[in-house]
């Protein structure tokens, strides 16, 4: 084995990839198929690398995302870390109950072996003469070339890098603000009161100069501090100031700390942790944007080889219907009729304008196949012609519903989604708790002064650490509004989206277990009809030999011979038809495979550092058992 290591951001994931098998093998293909679904879908530990790398802004560089870890936060996780799981266990012991039958009959059992590939097979992996270039691809290579240059793809990639952004915004909140002002102010105004300046001046002439600079800062507990020093001098005619002129400065500190209302780490941080769920939502959301787009290429992939599939086919129908009516022609006078001709001439026409059709059908799919990629590489692909390298896996596939659907409950992108919806309802509801309670804070103040002649304010600070003490004032703001309507109306509408968001839980479960049940099902019946389809040729293609040795030996020119004619025609093409319905099976069945594991929830795995170690952002993030973030719940909330 090769040992393949992919650093993802920061983390070495190792995966044991299967060695590519040889073009064209059956029984290797199946296995190269079920290495690319069974362990991680369609994407490769590569490709999320590519993605993460490609997808990375400077926000690290910048320093703008730091760790917010604090003793609060980490008991919230400790205490609810298995709230993620213990939410599913209900659904889990319903899965339990269900019938573990796999879906397998005797006639997977006396299908040991794969099917004995088809004429069309080999051909198909190489130059239909439709284009001077012939392009190889598979599966891998196309799904690789999406990832890496589809603008969808890099667009979808962006959503939980700009919604990540949001948690350094909520962080941002208790960052401490320095500040600074001045004022200068140079009065002269009538006198009209001899208390202004104390003689007969007409007029009060007063010059000012102020300034306070600080710093304020709010706490995660929710108390506000704010620490600040002024400094500044005075000087007019009244001789009611003493000194004069003067310095004077005041170095001044208050605190303010909620006890009841805004009251607490776990409401003060709510914004943050909601920041957090999103970013978790929109890894979700992403994973299914990426498996829709994934499954679509894989989709196409089949497209062209159904296309290509059913052009050698129906060129073989053509050429049959052709060298019929050659012989004919050859014949014509001897032993063939005028009519025989000509049932072979409409024969002849129709067959080409079946094979300009499929033409088409190949050249849409490439077409389609450059659009979901987006890769310089298939930017000429109306140029050349791209052949697929990958043929569909005709082995039986043992399945159990049972095991199906307990992976889809703990795997499925909608469930985590529909899961982190319920836990920032019950954080809304917590926060809209604390907002129903009255105002109650404790406000505490304190402040030193110092004063000097000669408008030395230097002097005055040096004043105000030698001479006296502090002063200081301690007191309670309460408030509490008349009945309390808003707050109590939010309270209620919180607790009723979150009764919301527990229905769509139950729903989003509740379609997993169908969805996985139907798909399993489909798998099954593709297999099946693939079987009946292959025996369906088996049988039309005797006939077709049987009404061909027939016209070969027929000896005499009779009226019965035009019949045979019609009737050899009519059974080329019912062959072709067989034909082109065993390819639609056999595509089928591919395809539901990978409905089954998309239904399961994991045909794409994404691996990614949790948001409280976001130093180095990436580019997908999935969250996972080891590193989930789980907000607890409204009742645990708040005190």
């Amino acid at each position: 084995m090769i040992q393949e290591q992919v650093q993802h951001s920061g983390r070495i994931t190792t995966e044991t990839p299967t060695p590519r098998r040889t073009r064209g093998t059956r029984g290797s293909a199946a296995r190269s198929l079920r290495r690319r679904f069974a362990i991680a879908g369609i994407l490769c530990g590569v490709s999320v690398f590519s993605l993460s790398a490609t997808s990375s802004t400077a926000l690290a560089q910048d320093g703008l995302i730091e760790s917010v870890s604090d003793s609060r936060l980490n008991a919230i996780h400790a205490n609810t870390h298995n709230h993620f799981w213990t939410s599913l266990d209900q659904y889990r012991a319903r899965a339990w109950q269900l019938p573990d039958d796999r879906l397998r009959d005797s006639a997977e059992v006396t299908l040991a072996v794969p099917l004995e590939p088809m004429w069309w097979e080999m051909p198909l992996a190489g130059s239909l003469g439709l284009a001077d270039q012939t392009q190889p691809v598979d599966i891998d290579w196309l799904i690789s070339l999406a990832i890496s240059n589809s603008p969808h793809v890099q667009a979808v990639l962006t959503e939980p890098e700009i919604r990540r952004t949001e948690i350094v915004i909520a962080d941002a909140e208790f960052d401490p603000l320095a500040f600074v002002e001045s004022k200068f102010a140079d009065t002269n105004d009538p006198v009209g009161s001899a208390l202004t300046t104390g003689d007969n001046s007409t007029r009060y002439v007063d010059e000012t100069l102020s300034g306070v600079g600080g710093i304020h800062s709010k706490m995660r507990a929710g108390g506000q501090f704010e620490l600040s020093q002024r400094a500044g001098y005075q000087a007019n005619n009244s001789t009611f100031l003493i000194p004069n002129p003067q310095g004077t400065t005041r170095l001044e500190f208050s605190f303010t700390q909620p006890l009841m209302k805004d009251r607490g780490k776990a409401f003060n941080q709510t914004r943050m942790m909601l920041a957090r769920l999103d970013v978790q939502q929109a890894s979700s959301e992403v994973r299914q944007s990426l498996e829709r787009h994934l499954v679509d290429v894989a989709d196409a992939y089949w497209s062209l080889y159904q296309a290509r599939a059913e052009w050698l086919q129906r060129n073989q129908l053509l050429s049959s219907a052709q060298q019929l009516h050659d012989v004919l022609r050859s014949r014509q006078g001897i032993d063939s009729h005028q009519r025989q001709v000509l049932r072979a001439n409409v024969a002849v026409a129709s067959r080409r304008s079946d094979l300009v059709r499929a033409e088409t059908r190949i050249r849409n799919a490439q077409s389609r196949l450059r659009m979901l990629t987006a890769s310089p590489m298939l930017m000429h692909a109306h140029l050349q012609e791209l052949a697929p390298q990958d043929h569909p896996f005709v082995l039986p596939l043992e399945l159990s519903v049972r095991q199906s659907v307990i992976t889809a409950l703990e795997q499925r992108a909608d469930i985590n989604e529909a899961i982190r919806r319920v836990q920032a309802m019950s954080l809304r509801v917590g926060a809209a708790k604390n907002q129903v309670l009255p105002r109650l804070d404790l406000i505490l103040s304190s402040y030193v002064a110092g004063l000097d002649g000669n408008r030395s304010s230097l002097q005055a600070f040096e004043n105000q650490f030698n001479g006296g003490q502090p002063s200081y004032a301690a007191g309670f703001l309460f408030e509490l509004p008349i009945a309390n309507r808003a707050s109590r109306a939010r309270l209620t509408r919180n607790r009723l989206e979150m009764t919301r968001a527990m229905y769509e839980f139950q729903q989003a479960t509740e379609v997993a277990f169908t969805e996985v049940e139907i798909a399993a099902r489909e798998t099954s019946t593709a297999y099946q009809e693939m079987l009946v389809k292959k025996q369906s040729i088996d049988v039309q293609t005797q006939e077709v030999e049987y009404l061909q040795q027939r016209w070969e030996l027929l000896p005499d020119p009779e009226e019965s011979s035009v019949v045979l004619i019609d009737d050899l025609l009519d059974a080329q093409q019912r062959l072709a038809d067989e034909e082109r319905s065993y390819v639609d099976a056999q595509v089928a069945y591919a395809m539901s495979w990978v409905q089954l594991r998309r239904a399961m929830g994991i045909l794409l795995r994404v691996d990614e550092l949790p948001t409280h170690e976001i130093d180095i952002p990436c580019g997908i993030w999935q969250p996972s058992e080891e590193s989930d973030v789980v907000i607890e719940a409204a009742e645990m909330a708040l005190p």
